[in-house]
């Protein structure tokens, strides 16, 4: 039989309190409705935008919508210029859909538009990503991590895999222009959705439209929950729930990942299972699971403001 289908609540002028109580810790995902009511960026960004003002800059990007399932687009093929990116986008459709611009880093190719995203969300709040961590590749790899990326697509485009995000972090996806259909599945299903030997945080499924039964016919027993974002609406996917995205119209996006007390135990897990050496992986536990002891004290006011009545 299958799972039952979750509907995600969509909420407006929803408190920190709330969110932390009934969706954070809860590992629950909801739209905020409002949450980007502040920003620039609603009123200036739309392709022409770019177009007009970013559009000699230079770029590679992959055109092969068969690429590689890759949780990072670093596998620029084609060089563009933004002019020339953006009349593909335009031009766009489910039969021959335009290359996605996705997960570049906001403030390193577009940082005069840094004011146009402020301010950031409260829900993001605390976020242990940022921070100094004394084992380098811990600090490097969660650094990464905490930067807001962009996403530029026109319709029929989407994203190459189904995934969670890496290190168990939660995501907070934000719609700025057009509209982006996302399908997710719990962390319940993950036993449909064949994770890869190599990371398995992404998904072997090829399609989640034309998936390939034979090889994979687990995925005839996942059951998607699907939702359309609309501008100036933000989706927080919780941490280990599966996802991937098609758009409907062309559009621009921004993420952003956070890490804190609600979710380090999936960090703890996905740094462990991915070392082979036993010694290592019980290693790797014993650091991060102090690493997160101490912010946990630290941040014990926000674990206040977590747990406080909201009435």
């Amino acid at each position: 039989m299958k799972d039952k289908i979750l509907a995600i609540e969509r909420r407006a002028n929803l408190t920190y309190s709330e969110f932390a109580k009934e969706y954070l810790f809860a590992n629950k995902p909801v739209v905020v409705t409002d949450a980007l009511r502040s920003w620039r960026a609603l009123t200036r960004w739309n392709p022409e935008f770019f177009k007009r003002e970013f559009g000699d800059m230079k770029f590679t990007i992959n055109e092969d919508a068969k690429q590689k399932a890759s949780y990072r687009d670093n596998l620029g093929t084609a060089e563009y210029t933004m002019a020339r990116f953006i009349d593909r986008v335009l031009e766009s459709t489910d039969e021959n859909p335009a290359p996605y611009f996705r997960n570049r880093v906001l403030y390193d190719v577009f940082p005069s538009l840094r004011h146009d995203v402020e301010p950031l969300p409260e829900y993001f709040l605390p976020n242990w990503l940022p921070e100094r961590y004394l084992v380098k590749r811990v600090n490097e790899v969660l650094n990464r991590g905490a930067a807001l990326e962009i996403y530029i697509g026109g319709k029929g485009g989407s994203f190459p895999v189904v995934h969670y995000d890496g290190s168990g972090t939660h995501a907070f996806l934000m719609q700025v222009y057009g509209r982006k259909q996302f399908i997710l599945y719990s962390p319940e299903q993950e036993r449909f959705l064949y994770p890869s030997p190599e990371k398995k945080n992404l998904s072997l499924i090829n399609s989640v439209d034309r998936p390939d039964l034979t090889k994979f016919p687990l995925f005839a027993q996942a059951v998607a929950t699907t939702l359309v974002l609309e501008p100036g609406e933000l989706l927080f996917v919780p941490s280990h729930w599966w996802h991937t995205t098609k758009m409907l119209s062309p559009s621009i996006s921004i993420s952003a990942n956070v890490l804190n007390q609600s979710n380090w135990h999936e960090l703890v897990n996905f740094v462990a299972i991915q070392r082979r050496n036993a010694l290592v992986s019980v290693a790797s536990r014993v650091y991060l699971n102090g690493a997160g002891a101490w912010r946990s004290w630290r941040d014990r006011d926000w674990r206040k403001r977590a747990q406080a009545n909201t009435h």
